[in-house]
């Protein structure tokens, strides 16, 4: 398609109403009704076009988030990691100038574009220098918004251990900082960029050569269902899903680039925890990214078989609706198999009957 196709469409402040209700959530709990914005793969780059990713929009969809972050009054802003194309400094340059637009307190993890990799040959930052200027200093953090206790953990550095591949890992020794610290965190919220369960659990079938796992997901979760923390925010797949396992729910952001250009804002409060998506472009970016994603490679094909599946269709949101079905007294197990792709819960499914 030509880039041309679509003119730019700048965010509207009228179009910056949340969107489509994801998810309605038990847990987590907080009697201070805290607002938290959810940020994740802006991939922003000053001069790349094109590919699934709208490498051109990116730093115009990055200023939407902000906007929009700003409109919803957020307690905090949360970026779950790929704020850059490739971690070249002035694609770092790009994202701290439309950042300082941000008046709120905010905060990111990163992602596996953000940190140095063997093959680059350029200089990325290192890690600890991602720390200093995103992370309030340290990764792993943790940060107080409200009522909440938001921890973030990097799961893209590795420690070194990830300098040849996009994978992620959580270091032995913040695997220990979070077992210290979630013992007295009343209202954790965990956050990182690599996806703690496959795609194939909570969105189903996913281009599997174009996804990078996280190597020690099994010892995080252990560690998670042990600490009873109800609630993990990741990036990194680039497409809205939800999962729960061992009492764990992994709800995933959609990315800021590629379709459907859209945040979360996540609502903390005495009944429970809402999850709303925001649009982040108007029809004509819509349009744009989809067209891009359909015609890009294998990843954005996944992306665009989910869209055209009705995954984000009104009729089939929110994805996960806890405080339902406890009032119904639904049994998840005779659920539809179209249900099971939208929410899938691994503590109520038997066995035999898991989707894949």
């Amino acid at each position: 398609m030509s880039l041309d196709a679509y003119p730019d469409d700048e965010f509207a402040r009228s179009d910056s109403a949340p969107g489509p209700l994801l998810a309605r959530l038990s847990r987590p709990l907080s009697p201070t009704r805290t607002r938290i914005a959810v940020v994740s793969d802006p991939h922003v780059t000053p001069t790349a076009s094109g590919t699934w990713k709208a490498y051109h929009r990116t730093e115009t969809r990055l200023r939407a988030a902000v906007a929009a972050a700003a409109d919803a009054d957020a307690d905090l802003t949360v970026f779950l990691g790929d704020l850059t194309r490739d971690g070249r400094p002035e694609e770092f340059a790009c994202a701290d100038e439309v950042l300082r637009e941000l008046d709120g307190e905010w905060v990111a993890v990163p992602g596996n574009h953000d940190v140095p990799k063997a093959w680059n040959d350029y200089e990325t930052p290192p890690v600890s220098e991602f720390a200093d200027r995103y992370a309030a200093g340290a990764l792993p953090f943790r940060v107080r918004a409200g009522g909440v206790d938001v921890l973030g953990l990097d799961s893209a550095g590795g420690d070194g251990e990830l300098a040849d591949s996009h994978e992620g890992l959580i270091p032995d020794a913040h695997l220990a900082w979070l077992d210290e610290t979630l013992a007295d965190a009343e209202t954790p919220l965990v956050t990182l960029h690599h996806n703690l369960f496959h795609p194939r659990e909570h969105t189903g079938p996913f281009a599997d050569g174009d996804f990078y796992q996280l190597r020690n997901a099994e010892e995080l979760l252990e560690l998670l269902a042990e600490r009873s923390v109800p609630l993990v925010l990741s990036g990194h797949i680039h497409w809205p899903a939800t999962a729960r396992k061992r009492g764990v729910r992994e709800l995933i952001a959609p990315a800021t680039c590629s379709y459907p250009q859209a945040m979360l804002l996540v609502d903390v409060g005495p009944s429970g925890t809402d999850v709303r998506m925001v649009p982040l472009s108007g029809a004509n970016g819509r349009a744009e990214a989809y067209e891009l994603v359909r015609d890009g490679n294998a990843h954005g094909r996944s992306i665009a078989a989910h869209a055209a599946d009705g995954a984000l269709a009104g009729s089939n949101v929110p994805f996960a609706d806890e405080r339902e079905r406890a009032r119904s007294g639904e049994n998840v197990a005779e659920r539809s198999p179209a249900a099971h792709r939208r929410e899938t819960d691994y503590d109520d499914v038997p066995e035999g009957i898991r989707w894949r």
